[in-house]
Protein backbone atom coordinates (compact mmCIF):
# COMPACT_ATOMS: atom_id res chain seq x y z
CA UNK A 1 0.00 0.00 0.00
CA UNK A 2 1.53 3.33 -0.98
CA UNK A 3 2.63 5.48 1.92
CA UNK A 4 2.31 2.66 4.44
CA UNK A 5 5.26 0.94 6.12
CA UNK A 6 5.67 -1.68 8.81
CA UNK A 7 8.77 0.08 10.17
CA UNK A 8 8.03 0.97 13.78
CA UNK A 9 4.39 -0.06 13.29
CA UNK A 10 2.60 -0.47 16.63
CA UNK A 11 1.49 -3.95 17.69
CA UNK A 12 -2.19 -4.77 17.55
CA UNK A 13 -2.20 -5.11 21.34
CA UNK A 14 -1.35 -1.40 21.62
CA UNK A 15 -4.23 -0.37 19.35
CA UNK A 16 -6.92 -2.69 20.79
CA UNK A 17 -5.71 -3.25 24.35
CA UNK A 18 -8.58 -5.33 25.77
CA UNK A 19 -8.28 -8.99 24.87
CA UNK A 20 -9.73 -12.20 26.28
CA UNK A 21 -8.44 -15.76 26.08
CA UNK A 22 -10.67 -17.98 23.95
CA UNK A 23 -13.41 -19.97 25.67
CA UNK A 24 -12.56 -23.56 26.54
CA UNK A 25 -15.42 -26.05 26.30
CA UNK A 26 -13.74 -28.95 28.09
CA UNK A 27 -16.04 -31.38 26.26
CA UNK A 28 -17.12 -31.52 22.65
CA UNK A 29 -20.77 -32.52 22.88
CA UNK A 30 -22.30 -29.09 23.88
CA UNK A 31 -21.37 -27.83 20.38
CA UNK A 32 -22.66 -29.21 17.11
CA UNK A 33 -23.81 -28.52 13.56
CA UNK A 34 -27.49 -28.01 14.36
CA UNK A 35 -29.75 -27.25 17.35
CA UNK A 36 -31.77 -30.48 17.08
CA UNK A 37 -28.74 -32.72 17.71
CA UNK A 38 -27.75 -30.62 20.71
CA UNK A 39 -31.24 -30.89 22.17
CA UNK A 40 -31.12 -34.65 21.68
CA UNK A 41 -27.80 -34.81 23.52
CA UNK A 42 -29.22 -32.73 26.38
CA UNK A 43 -32.29 -34.96 26.60
CA UNK A 44 -30.07 -38.03 26.78
CA UNK A 45 -28.07 -36.42 29.59
CA UNK A 46 -31.02 -35.47 31.80
CA UNK A 47 -32.74 -38.84 31.27
CA UNK A 48 -29.63 -40.75 32.35
CA UNK A 49 -29.08 -41.58 36.00
CA UNK A 50 -26.07 -42.09 38.26
CA UNK A 51 -22.87 -43.24 36.54
CA UNK A 52 -24.54 -43.08 33.12
CA UNK A 53 -25.18 -39.36 33.51
CA UNK A 54 -21.60 -38.76 34.64
CA UNK A 55 -20.26 -40.70 31.66
CA UNK A 56 -22.37 -38.70 29.22
CA UNK A 57 -21.38 -35.42 30.86
CA UNK A 58 -17.59 -36.08 30.68
CA UNK A 59 -16.46 -34.36 33.92
CA UNK A 60 -13.20 -32.43 34.21
CA UNK A 61 -11.44 -30.69 37.08
CA UNK A 62 -13.32 -27.50 36.19
CA UNK A 63 -16.80 -28.99 35.73
CA UNK A 64 -18.58 -31.97 37.27
CA UNK A 65 -22.25 -32.76 37.78
CA UNK A 66 -21.91 -31.12 41.21
CA UNK A 67 -20.37 -27.82 40.05
CA UNK A 68 -22.37 -24.71 40.95
CA UNK A 69 -21.85 -21.66 38.71
CA UNK A 70 -23.77 -18.52 37.80
CA UNK A 71 -25.78 -18.05 34.64
CA UNK A 72 -24.01 -16.66 31.57
CA UNK A 73 -24.81 -12.99 30.83
CA UNK A 74 -27.99 -12.79 28.79
CA UNK A 75 -28.63 -16.52 29.21
CA UNK A 76 -31.62 -18.40 30.55
CA UNK A 77 -30.04 -21.73 31.50
CA UNK A 78 -30.55 -23.12 34.98
CA UNK A 79 -28.11 -22.68 37.84
CA UNK A 80 -28.87 -25.85 39.82
CA UNK A 81 -26.34 -28.65 39.89
CA UNK A 82 -26.48 -30.86 36.81
CA UNK A 83 -26.68 -34.00 38.93
CA UNK A 84 -30.35 -33.08 39.48
CA UNK A 85 -31.02 -31.20 36.21
CA UNK A 86 -34.16 -31.89 34.20
CA UNK A 87 -36.35 -30.10 31.71
CA UNK A 88 -35.73 -28.78 28.20
CA UNK A 89 -32.40 -27.86 26.71
CA UNK A 90 -31.38 -24.18 26.86
CA UNK A 91 -31.90 -22.73 23.39
CA UNK A 92 -28.67 -23.22 21.39
CA UNK A 93 -26.89 -20.15 20.02
CA UNK A 94 -24.78 -19.67 16.92
CA UNK A 95 -21.00 -19.55 17.50
CA UNK A 96 -17.78 -19.67 15.50
CA UNK A 97 -16.19 -22.86 16.73
CA UNK A 98 -13.12 -22.58 14.47
CA UNK A 99 -12.13 -20.33 11.57
CA UNK A 100 -14.98 -20.43 9.01
CA UNK A 101 -16.73 -23.19 10.99
CA UNK A 102 -20.08 -21.88 12.21
CA UNK A 103 -21.78 -24.21 14.67
CA UNK A 104 -24.29 -24.13 17.52
CA UNK A 105 -23.62 -24.23 21.26
CA UNK A 106 -25.73 -24.93 24.33
CA UNK A 107 -25.24 -21.68 26.31
CA UNK A 108 -25.12 -23.28 29.74
CA UNK A 109 -22.29 -22.21 32.04
CA UNK A 110 -22.38 -25.61 33.76
CA UNK A 111 -21.34 -27.33 30.53
CA UNK A 112 -18.36 -25.10 29.66
CA UNK A 113 -15.05 -25.26 31.53
CA UNK A 114 -14.05 -21.65 30.78
CA UNK A 115 -16.89 -19.75 29.13
CA UNK A 116 -15.33 -16.25 29.46
CA UNK A 117 -18.49 -14.46 30.68
CA UNK A 118 -16.92 -11.10 29.78
CA UNK A 119 -17.29 -12.03 26.11
CA UNK A 120 -20.92 -13.08 26.52
CA UNK A 121 -21.61 -9.79 28.30
CA UNK A 122 -20.65 -7.71 25.25
CA UNK A 123 -21.93 -10.05 22.52
CA UNK A 124 -24.81 -8.50 20.59
CA UNK A 125 -25.85 -7.67 17.02
CA UNK A 126 -23.43 -4.71 16.85
CA UNK A 127 -20.35 -6.41 18.25
CA UNK A 128 -17.42 -7.56 16.11
CA UNK A 129 -14.82 -9.93 17.53
CA UNK A 130 -11.27 -9.89 16.20
CA UNK A 131 -9.65 -13.33 16.56
CA UNK A 132 -5.88 -13.73 16.50
CA UNK A 133 -4.22 -16.67 14.79
CA UNK A 134 -7.34 -17.49 12.78
CA UNK A 135 -6.56 -16.14 9.33
CA UNK A 136 -4.05 -17.11 6.64
CA UNK A 137 -0.54 -17.53 8.05
CA UNK A 138 -1.73 -16.86 11.62
CA UNK A 139 -3.42 -13.61 10.70
CA UNK A 140 -6.73 -12.17 11.86
CA UNK A 141 -10.38 -13.04 11.46
CA UNK A 142 -13.35 -10.79 12.25
CA UNK A 143 -16.73 -12.25 13.16
CA UNK A 144 -20.06 -11.12 14.58
CA UNK A 145 -20.51 -14.55 16.21
CA UNK A 146 -19.09 -15.41 19.60
CA UNK A 147 -15.78 -17.14 18.71
CA UNK A 148 -14.34 -20.16 20.47
CA UNK A 149 -10.75 -19.51 19.35
CA UNK A 150 -8.14 -20.36 18.34
CA UNK A 151 -6.24 -17.31 19.63
CA UNK A 152 -6.93 -14.30 21.80
CA UNK A 153 -10.14 -12.41 21.13
CA UNK A 154 -10.37 -8.61 20.93
CA UNK A 155 -13.94 -7.26 20.95
CA UNK A 156 -14.38 -4.02 19.02
CA UNK A 157 -16.57 -2.64 21.81
CA UNK A 158 -16.16 -2.92 25.57
CA UNK A 159 -19.88 -2.58 26.30
CA UNK A 160 -23.10 -3.75 24.63
CA UNK A 161 -24.77 -1.52 22.07
CA UNK A 162 -21.50 -0.54 20.37
CA UNK A 163 -20.49 1.54 23.40
CA UNK A 164 -16.91 2.32 24.44
CA UNK A 165 -14.72 1.22 21.52
CA UNK A 166 -11.83 -1.04 22.43
CA UNK A 167 -9.27 1.41 21.04
CA UNK A 168 -6.22 2.79 22.79
CA UNK A 169 -6.73 6.15 24.55
CA UNK A 170 -5.81 8.95 22.17
CA UNK A 171 -5.84 6.74 19.07
CA UNK A 172 -9.00 8.30 17.60
CA UNK A 173 -7.60 11.82 18.01
CA UNK A 174 -4.24 10.79 16.55
CA UNK A 175 -5.91 9.33 13.47
CA UNK A 176 -8.16 12.38 13.11
CA UNK A 177 -5.10 14.62 13.03
CA UNK A 178 -3.41 12.49 10.38
CA UNK A 179 -6.46 11.86 8.18
CA UNK A 180 -8.33 15.14 8.47
CA UNK A 181 -11.35 13.55 10.13
CA UNK A 182 -11.98 10.95 12.81
CA UNK A 183 -12.61 7.40 11.49
CA UNK A 184 -15.37 5.31 13.06
CA UNK A 185 -14.34 2.27 15.12
CA UNK A 186 -15.45 -0.01 12.26
CA UNK A 187 -13.13 1.92 9.93
CA UNK A 188 -10.20 1.36 12.27
CA UNK A 189 -11.03 -2.35 12.46
CA UNK A 190 -11.22 -2.56 8.66
CA UNK A 191 -7.78 -0.96 8.38
CA UNK A 192 -6.35 -3.37 10.96
CA UNK A 193 -7.74 -6.33 9.02
CA UNK A 194 -6.24 -5.02 5.78
CA UNK A 195 -2.85 -3.85 7.02
CA UNK A 196 -1.87 -6.10 9.96
CA UNK A 197 1.24 -8.15 9.36
CA UNK A 198 0.56 -11.87 9.95
CA UNK A 199 2.67 -13.46 12.65
CA UNK A 200 3.91 -10.30 14.35
CA UNK A 201 0.47 -8.62 14.17
CA UNK A 202 1.91 -5.15 13.84
CA UNK A 203 -0.30 -2.53 12.20
CA UNK A 204 1.11 0.43 10.23
CA UNK A 205 -1.04 3.54 10.49
CA UNK A 206 -1.71 5.29 7.21
CA UNK A 207 -1.10 9.03 7.00
CA UNK A 208 -3.13 9.50 3.82
CA UNK A 209 -6.73 10.68 3.82
CA UNK A 210 -9.01 7.97 2.47
CA UNK A 211 -10.95 8.57 -0.71
CA UNK A 212 -14.31 7.26 0.46
CA UNK A 213 -16.51 7.34 3.49
CA UNK A 214 -16.95 3.66 4.24
CA UNK A 215 -14.81 1.10 6.02
CA UNK A 216 -14.43 -0.87 2.80
CA UNK A 217 -12.91 2.15 1.01
CA UNK A 218 -10.15 2.38 3.58
CA UNK A 219 -9.59 -1.34 3.92
CA UNK A 220 -9.30 -1.76 0.17
CA UNK A 221 -6.19 0.39 0.25
CA UNK A 222 -7.49 2.89 -2.30
CA UNK A 223 -6.33 5.69 -0.03
CA UNK A 224 -3.48 3.89 1.70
Amino acid sequence: MPGVTHDDAPPLADLMPWSVAPPRLGRGWPAGPDPSSLKARWDALVKAQGPDRAALFEPTRSRTLHTAVGRLPGGSAGTGKLVRASGPCPEPVRVLRAPFDEQWLIPDHRLIDAARPELWRVADERQVFLVEGAGPADGLLATSLLPLGPGRIRPLYRRPGAAEPNLAPGLAGHLAARLGHQPAPADVLAWIMAAARPGTLTVPLTGTRRCGRTASDWAAGCCG
